[in-house]
């Protein structure tokens, strides 16, 4: 049986609730550990509509990801440069800031709690590409000095919806400096 697509690609509820449920089993275990009977356990519904969705829970894995890199990608497309590379990088870490809130389960499963190295550089990418059209090796490192700044403030067990403008305003004004001593020290 074929996989029906949803209308104009949006996921229904059970997808939403089977990604939420896997996401939390994933908090606690590895994904070779989870399985397709407990899941579907937890949400009280029949294997068949695991099968109807997906083939494996690394699909449903997979598809986190891949929802959360691309509502970055889409959110960083959105913003207009100003040609001030400071301003732009606040922008950009706001943009992302807001994302990261809206998926703090997630970001702390990937980057946090599995230290997902595939998973953050493609972060570190998509962020990089939002940043400047060109992404080249400076926008690499503040992309790298983005996401570890996120993964500081949560290993420090801090929520992220204390995170508001003002401290994100100052948390990218500081990394945004950090890297402009980084490569003032590489051209002397």
């Amino acid at each position: 049986m074929k996989k029906k697509e949803t209308k104009k690609g949006k996921k229904t509820r059970l997808q939403k609730n089977f990604q939420q449920t896997v996401l939390k089993f994933y908090r606690k275990k590895n994904v070779d550990e989870i399985t397709i009977n407990e899941v579907c356990k937890k949400l009280g519904v029949p294997r068949s509509s695991f099968y109807y969705h997906y083939k494996t829970i690394r699909d449903v894995i997979v598809e986190i990801e891949n929802d959360f890199l691309r509502a970055n990608k889409n959110a960083l497309a959105a913003i207009k440069l100003t040609g001030d590379e400071k301003t732009d990088f606040v922008n950009c870490f706001d943009a992302v800031m807001t994302i990261t809130k809206n998926n703090e389960s997630l970001v702390r499963a990937f980057a946090n709690e599995r230290f997902d190295t595939k998973f953050l550089r493609e972060w570190a990418k998509i962020i990089s590409e939002g940043f400047s059209k060109e992404a080249g090796h400076r926008e690499r490192v503040i992309a790298f000095l983005t996401i570890f700044g996120i993964g500081d403030y949560l290993n420090n067990g801090v929520s992220l919806n204390s995170f508001d403008s003002e401290a994100a305003y100052e948390a990218a004004s500081r990394i945004y400096d950090i890297k402009a001593e980084f490569y003032s020290a590489l051209t002397k």
